[in-house]
């Protein structure tokens, strides 16, 4: 009976050995892949999810789904990506506002090192706009009348990074801007057309630039794009008023390295294949290709981390 029972579980041991063997060996992808996208179908977030989604199903050979989880400013989202099961069959719209400003300024579920980035592969920015008849001509003239009068200016919400430019301008300028905010920027422009806000701090406007209704008078940008060179940044004007807006895909934190890398690898061949077409399909949206691979990615989400959060404790936000 000894004898028995010993084979047994010596047959059983085999047996789980041998399916441990199968399970870590077991191809990836073997069935399609869950893209779980932060904002609502027809934006911004659902345009790049198809451009880059389409392109990383072709190269990994499964099809890639998209399921809207619209809300809470993108963070909806993340946190059900943070808290799904880590094996490479989820991906997530990860923007440099959901994933590392949010978990600062909000009271939230997750932080930034709850996710792994795939890689970074767009930029954005927050602008100043006034309407193109303003008498404004320069963020000079708009400045020299906030310090006689009290400007009101719009953005797409309190607790945003637009709202945050707005703060750090006004402590760097030595004015005070009263803020009203909106729930995109589409509301946020309609209201500065209509005469309701003297200026406009937000991501998404460009398309009023080309209509001719609108004028750029600055960018809170490291540096000067090379989409629109004509564009000053404010920190070239003496004002060190930058944020950092990215886009990326990322999965959870504890998805295994080799999937992690059949993942990243995937994105970089997608900027490999179709580079070009990508770069020339952001600007429609008012985004900019910025491929960075997965450690160049970790290391844009730290620094951002870093600054954002000395830029929290500078202006005295507390989590809410």
């Amino acid at each position: 009976m000894k004898k028995i029972v010993s084979l047994f579980l010596t047959l059983l041991l085999i047996t789980l050995y041998f399916s441990l063997v199968w399970a870590a060996e077991e191809p990836y992808p073997s069935k399609p892949i869950n893209l779980i996208v932060s904002m609502a179908p027809g934006g911004v977030m659902d345009f790049q999810a198809k451009l880059i989604g389409d392109r990383l199903s072709e190269v990994l050979g499964q099809p890639i789904t998209k399921a809207h989880k619209p809300g809470a400013g993108g963070t909806m989202a993340v946190s059900l990506a943070a808290r799904a099961k880590p094996d490479g069959y989820t991906l997530v719209t990860g923007t440099s506002t959901n994933v590392i400003f949010s978990p600062l300024v909000k009271k939230l579920d997750y932080t930034w090192e709850d996710l792994i980035p795939l890689s970074i592969y767009a930029k954005g920015v927050v602008r100043l706009y006034v309407k193109a008849d303003a008498k404004w001509k320069t963020v000079e003239d708009f400045i020299a009348e906030a310090k006689e009068r009290q400007l009101k200016v719009s953005s797409f919400g309190k607790l945003t990074p637009p709202d945050f430019v707005i703060q750090v301008l006004s402590n760097r300028a030595g004015i005070k801007l009263a803020h009203i905010p909106y729930k995109s920027c589409g509301e946020a422009v309609t209201a500065l057309l209509g005469g309701h806000v003297d200026g406009d701090f937000c991501t998404s406007s460009m398309g009023q630039v080309q209509a001719g209704t609108v004028r750029v008078l600055a960018a809170a940008d490291h540096e000067r794009s090379k989409f629109e060179p004509d564009t000053r940044t404010f920190k070239e004007l003496g004002y060190p008023v930058a944020f950092s807006l990215w886009n990326s895909f990322c999965v959870p934190k504890k998805t295994p390295k080799r999937i992690v890398d059949i993942l990243s690898n995937g994105m970089q061949e997608v900027f490999k294949r179709h580079g070009k077409e990508i770069e020339e399909a952001l600007p429609k949206i008012e985004y900019v290709a910025y491929f960075l691979n997965r450690e160049q990615s970790l290391q844009e989400m730290k620094r951002d981390y870093e600054f954002q959060s000395a830029l929290v404790k500078e202006l005295g936000v507390s989590a809410e």
